[in-house]
């Protein structure tokens, strides 16, 4: 498989990440209210942390991928994106393995500031002016090594699995405030 081939096939992937991820979010706004929505969410957190480490495990190895292999360069913003989701990967693979849901606060908060930076990263890639002194002149940030189907870019695709783990973390959480609230009323 060529390079062209992984970024189309990544450019999928975080298209249907992202779809993957309003989709969870409409769910969480529905949920009382739409029977689809409660059956959505139901799966989504029976398996939640899965799916949140594949996402995040498949962000990783296919940053890595076109840096290390393809040869594209990472600039700083890049690098502040890696973080989150390579940070995101380790938490969840352990949180799935011992079945611990309680981790969604710490998802959710790498993943919010991850996604701040890749939407800026995103803008940035658009608008070229806005960059600051945040980035190399090495490596800048307004370097695109790919835009496939018109608009999806590196950080569209890390922007895209830190919505997906920002949903899927908020449907955790609900999911143990609920839990935790029977609790209490049987007490």
């Amino acid at each position: 498989m060529n390079s062209d081939s992984v970024q189309l096939f990544s450019a999928l992937l975080g298209v249907a990440t992202l779809v993957g991820g309003l989709v969870t979010g409409l769910a969480l706004l529905l949920e009382a209210k739409a029977a689809w929505a409660e059956s959505w969410l139901a799966h989504v957190r029976a398996s939640g942390l899965w799916i949140m480490c594949a996402i995040t495990t498949g962000a990783m190895v296919g940053s890595l991928y076109f840096s290390e292999s393809v040869g594209y360069a990472p600039c700083k913003l890049c690098w502040y994106q890696r973080i989150g989701i390579y940070s995101i990967a380790i938490i969840t693979f352990v949180a799935a393995l011992r079945r611990d849901k309680n981790i969604g606060v710490y998802s959710l908060v790498l993943a919010c500031v991850g996604l701040v930076v890749s939407t800026y990263h995103y803008l940035l890639e658009w608008f070229p002016q806005l960059e600051s002194n945040v980035c190399s002149i090495d490596v800048p940030c307004t370097t695109v090594w790919f835009r496939e189907l018109g608009f999806v870019t590196l950080c569209f695709m890390a922007g895209s699995a830190f919505i997906a783990v920002i949903t899927i973390s908020l449907a955790l959480m609900r999911e143990s405030r609920v839990a935790a609230s029977q609790l209490t009323k049987e007490a």
